[in-house]
């Protein structure tokens, strides 16, 4: 595995700048857009969340009867 990846690496060093470039480019804008991808679902799951606890607090879901 490690002999592919130096091969690999070694192809894109010695390449020409415009074909790094795209190369470069194309493989930022996957990385960003899967971690965008779970940054909005972290931020789903959370709203989520909050919203469920305001909702049971205002609505008095969740709260224990006052037997005194």
């Amino acid at each position: 595995m490690t002999a592919f990846i130096d091969r690999i690496s070694q192809l894109l060093t010695t390449a020409p700048l415009w074909i790094q470039s795209p190369i470069v480019i194309f493989g930022s804008v996957v990385i960003c857009a899967l971690l965008a991808v779970l940054l909005l679902r972290v931020v789903d799951i959370l709203g989520a969340w909050t919203q469920r606890i305001g909702t049971s607090k205002i609505s008095g879901k969740g709260q224990e009867a006052n037997h005194g």
